[in-house]
C-alpha cells in the first residue's frame, strides 16, 4: 500500500467533515489486513495526524494542530464518536462537572443511553454508560458538539435519582450549593418520572438553606424514599415535609456544602 494512498484516505475524511472514523472503515477503503491497519493508524498517531479516542476510534487533527490537542479532543465530539450517532445524554458526574458545579475533578464519563457500546475507556478515561430508554433520555438536555449534555436541572436529577452513581448524596449536595435556582425542575422531573430525585433535591435543599430551595414545593407523598440508600449512621431521622429519610444529621452535608 502506498503511503500516499492512504494520506489520500485521511484527506478524504476531513474534507468531508468526518473528524472522526474507526479502524473498520480504513481497512475496508483500503483492503488491508487488521495488522497492517493498526500499524498504519499506530504511525498516523505517531505522527500527530490522528488521535486515538477508543479502541478502534480515531479523530482526524486540523491542519496546523500538531503537537495539540486534537479537535475532537472535546467532551462532546469524543461521545459523540463512541455513540456514532445513537442516542445518548452526557450526564450524572460529568454533566456537573461540565456545568462547573463540582470542586472535586471527575475522572469518569457517565453517559445514559439504551445503547451500550464495546468500548470501556475514553480519552483516557473511564466510560460508564447508565442504561434509559429512548423516551426520555433526551429529554432535558442540551448540544455539546455533535453529543446532548444534560441541562443543570436535568444533571441535577439524574444525580438525585442515583445517589450511589455520583459518590453519593454529599456530591449532590455539593452541586446544589453551587446553583441559584434551577426554574422548571418540577416540571421536568415530572416529564422522566423523576419524583423521587425532586424530593431528594427539596429536602437537601430546604433542609441546608440553600438558595436553590427557594420556589421548591413538596408534592404529595405516600411513602417514604431514602436520601442515600447506601449511608448509614446513627443519627438518622426523616423529613416529613418531603417524604425523606436521612441517613445522619443534617452537619454532615453542612460541612460538604461549607467547604
Amino acid at each position: 500500500m502506498a503511503n500516499d494512498r492512504a494520506l489520500k484516505l485521511l484527506d478524504r475524511f476531513a474534507s468531508e467533515g468526518r473528524t472522526a472514523f474507526s479502524a473498520a472503515e480504513v481497512r475496508d477503503a483500503l483492503g488491508t489486513s487488521p495488522q497492517a491497519t493498526s500499524n498504519l493508524l499506530t504511525r498516523w498517531a505517531g505522527l500527530g495526524l490522528v488521535d486515538r479516542l477508543a479502541v478502534g476510534r480515531y479523530a482526524v487533527r486540523q491542519i496546523g494542530a500538531l503537537g495539540t490537542a486534537a479537535v475532537w479532543d472535546d467532551l462532546g465530539s469524543a461521545v459523540a464518536a463512541v455513540f456514532a450517532g445513537r442516542p445518548h445524554r452526557i450526564g450524572f458526574l460529568t454533566a456537573l462537572d461540565h456545568h462547573g458545579l463540582l470542586v472535586r475533578p471527575v475522572l469518569s464519563i457517565q453517559v445514559a443511553s439504551p445503547y451500550r457500546p464495546r468500548e470501556k475507556a475514553l480519552t483516557g478515561r473511564t466510560l460508564r454508560v447508565i442504561r434509559e430508554s429512548e423516551a426520555t433520555v433526551l429529554v432535558g438536555t442540551e448540544p455539546l458538539g455533535p453529543s446532548r449534555i444534560a441541562t443543570i436541572p436535568r444533571a441535577l436529577l439524574d444525580a438525585a435519582s442515583r445517589p450511589h452513581l455520583v459518590g453519593g448524596a454529599s456530591r449532590v449536595a455539593e452541586a446544589l450549593a453551587a446553583v441559584d435556582n434551577v426554574a422548571g425542575l418540577g416540571d421536568l422531573a415530572s416529564e422522566i418520572h423523576a419524583e423521587p430525585a425532586y424530593r431528594r433535591i427539596g429536602s437537601m435543599a430546604t433542609t441546608l438553606s440553600l438558595p436553590v430551595g427557594r420556589g421548591l414545593e413538596p408534592p404529595l407523598w405516600r411513602s417514604l424514599i431514602e436520601l442515600d440508600r447506601n449511608a448509614r449512621g446513627a443519627n438518622g431521622w426523616v423529613d416529613k415535609k418531603w417524604g425523606v429519610a436521612w441517613p445522619y444529621a443534617a452537619s454532615e452535608l453542612e460541612d460538604v456544602v461549607a467547604a
